[in-house]
């Protein structure tokens, strides 16, 4: 029998406390997801300002980006709206990091996500992540918002993503529309009311 120090039992010992790590993180994610899925209480709300909010997102968001696609931001004038700013952070980070996951690494220069504020002609806040990934198909576009429904794979989504966004965008009056060709990319849009 092998002894317990030597240096094959050792590695192995390392790779299987790596895959219960990686589980264990896996588990929380879907915990937290399910969390942020299900609860029902009314965040606290108040007048924000979409530029200086998404300008704080990308920074958190930018090295996980940055293998991916240029970020370039285009700030068009929009209207403050109502709103928790956690639960707003949280739909576009999510809609950023989706948009990142879309794009193929290595070709940073050739790819783009851009961020693009503006006002509907109802004077709503408009708000657009776009990308120039692999795109949707279109059988896929009626589910995407679906709870659980994921076409990434085993490890790098839970299917709750967008659904989450969705509720908390509802939840805030607006809406959330996608637009998308394969191979050319997607458009997520959100539409807030603009704060009273």
């Amino acid at each position: 029998a092998p002894e317990l120090s030597s240096p094959d039992r050792l590695q192995e010992m390392l790779r299987a406390l790596e895959a219960c790590r990686t589980g264990a993180e896996r588990v929380r994610l879907i915990v937290r997801d399910l969390s942020s899925f299900s609860r029902v209480e009314q965040d606290a709300t108040r007048p924000v300002d979409l530029p200086k909010l998404l300008e704080s997102t990308i920074s958190m968001i930018k090295n996980e980006v940055r293998h991916h696609a240029r970020l370039v931001k285009e700030f068009d004038p929009c209207p403050l709206v109502e709103g928790n700013e956690a639960r707003l952070i949280q739909i576009f980070l999510n809609l950023i990091q989706n948009a990142a996951q879309a794009i193929t690494p290595g070709d940073v220069e050739g790819n783009s996500i851009r961020i693009v504020t503006g006002t509907t002609a109802d004077g709503d806040a408009r708000i657009e992540i776009v990308d120039t990934g692999a795109g949707i198909p279109e059988e896929n576009l009626t589910r995407i918002f679906e709870a659980f429904f994921t076409t990434k794979p085993v490890g790098i989504g839970t299917g709750l993503g967008l659904a989450i966004c969705t509720k908390l965008v509802t939840g805030m009056g607006g809406h959330l529309e996608v637009e998308s060709q394969v191979g050319r990319g997607s458009t997520f849009r959100v539409v807030l009311p603009a704060a009273r």
